[in-house]
């Protein structure tokens, strides 16, 4: 009988561990639900879903970037490859526009001086002229006359100017290689007379009646029309059959320079 006590005081103890067990149990969190659990894991998917396309999206834009910058890398050296072109470009253009000024101002000292010379010029084509031998009178007076109004013109420039005397002298000097023949009108013994004009050059002038019967050249010693005669006469008309191509070229011996043959 002394043993009950013992016995009830572990009864005790045992329904007290219990008790305090249920009470633990009776106040713990409640377990999470199924459909909490997945739409955790939905949100979840969503946001790695949504990280990968940014990711493959700032790949993209990336290697565009790259590429971009690629390109303007090349632009820059290419740009400074020009930069150092057009400097060596500026500096010959420099040096050409101080050329061109150099030149500017010796083309005005030459205009300077270059006007007066081609009055002088014309005065001198004049002179030739009355010294040469007389041939296309008519023409070659009109031709300076028409020189002198040009170059007298206040609308016609320095280089037009230039263009006339020297077109002028261009014919002048083709005066004096070849030949020619024209029908002119000559006075002969006080009458003006149709005769065959024969020119060879500037060497010498002749001509020969359209009958046939009187021939002669010019004396450029006394500046005056002399007769031939004999071989000399003979010589004129064959020169002129040669110079028409009726006959072929040969030799003759016509007067030149004053000395008769």
């Amino acid at each position: 009988m002394e043993r009950k006590p013992v016995f009830l005081l572990a009864g005790l103890l045992l329904v007290f561990c219990l008790g305090g067990v249920g009470v633990q149990v009776g106040f713990s969190a409640p377990a999470p639900s199924r459909q909490k659990i997945d739409e955790t894991v939905k949100e979840t998917v969503a946001v790695q879903k949504k990280t990968s396309n940014l990711r493959q999206e700032w790949q993209v834009e990336r290697r565009v970037l790259d590429d971009a910058t690629h390109a303007l890398e090349l632009e820059i050296k290419l740009l400074e490859a020009r930069h150092v072109k057009l400097k060596g470009y500026s500096q010959q253009r420099r040096q050409e526009i101080l050329r061109l000024e150099t030149g500017l101002k010796e083309m005005t000292e030459i205009g300077i001086r270059l006007e007066p010379f081609l009055d002088e010029l014309v005065g001198r084509i004049e002179t030739f002229q009355a010294a040469d031998l007389p041939f296309s009178v008519v023409e070659r007076e009109r031709r300076l006359n028409d020189l002198r109004q040009a170059l007298n013109s206040y609308d016609a420039d320095l280089a037009e100017k230039l263009r006339r005397v020297m077109e002028v002298l261009k014919i002048e000097a083709g005066f004096g290689r070849g030949f020619e023949v024209s029908e002119e009108f000559l006075a002969l013994d006080g009458a003006q007379t149709t005769v065959r004009m024969l020119r060879l050059g500037r060497v010498g002038l002749y001509y020969l009646s359209l009958d046939g019967d009187r021939a002669g050249w010019f004396n450029r010693l006394t500046k005056t029309w002399e007769s031939l005669s004999g071989a000399s006469h003979e010589a004129v008309k064959e020169a002129l059959r040669m110079t028409l191509k009726q006959r072929a070229f040969d030799l003759v011996c016509l007067p030149v320079t004053g000395v008769k043959p």
